[in-house]
């Protein structure tokens, strides 16, 4: 880690050590059952920095909010840069200087104003793009459009994964790998739900709702 750090012009803080996730679960158990024992008879003035969790985050006004947010915002990312149907390729054009923008303007801007403006420069192209008509230059400009776009989305998603860790206490953070079980339901629920819908392979795409029904009767 300390070379890594210094190959990208960092320094690694003094005392930082790197430990597994088991060791970290251990010390932390060691640490919550000496304060308790130390200030059993005795008010914790910030029972926050002692423990907490899931519960804890919807429980506080502070992160229950942050957390309806970024569920909002994850949701309207995913259906701007799934609900772009261009050429894969273009898409990969887009998508590859995206990545290593993200680690470049989110140090140099910071989190929110990067998610604010790319998610609006993203918005404001796929905009331009839905009042060009889709016939001779302005087929190639409207794909340009999307192509933007898709870029400005693609670095809202990675930015994302880094920003949605920083919002929450390290303590929330360290209990998201017990949410495992929980996951797999989703996973098994969702499979379940795939159940109820038909098959596509082999099968007639419909124009209009009345000829989709009639296919399926």
């Amino acid at each position: 880690m300390s070379t890594i750090a210094s190959t990208n012009r960092k320094h690694l803080l003094s005392g930082v050590l790197l430990a597994l996730d088991e060791e970290v679960k251990v010390e932390v158990e060691a640490k919550i059952e000496a304060l308790t024992w130390t200030y059993k008879n005795k008010p914790l003035e910030n029972k926050d920095a002692v423990g907490g969790s899931i519960v804890d985050m919807l429980r506080s006004p502070v992160t229950r909010i942050r957390l309806i947010l970024m569920v909002a915002i994850n949701f309207f990312c995913a259906v701007v840069y799934y609900g772009l149907s261009m050429n894969v390729v273009l898409n990969a054009v887009a998508e590859i200087p995206a990545y290593r923008l993200t680690a470049i303007l989110s140090e140099k801007f910071g989190r929110k104003p990067l998610a604010i403006g790319t998610m609006c420069f993203s918005g404001l192209f796929c905009l331009l793009g839905s009042l060009l008509r889709n016939v001779r230059v302005w087929k190639l400009i409207r794909m340009l459009y999307g192509i933007l776009g898709i870029f400005g989305m693609a670095v809202t998603y990675n930015l994302l994964f880094i920003y949605t860790a920083e919002l929450f206490s390290t303590m929330v953070r360290n209990q998201l790998p017990m949410v495992a079980q929980q996951f797999a339901m989703c996973g098994i629920v969702g499979g379940i739900f795939a159940f109820y819908l038909p098959k596509t392979l082999n099968q007639p795409l419909y124009d209009t709702f009345s000829g989709l029904e009639a296919g399926f009767v």
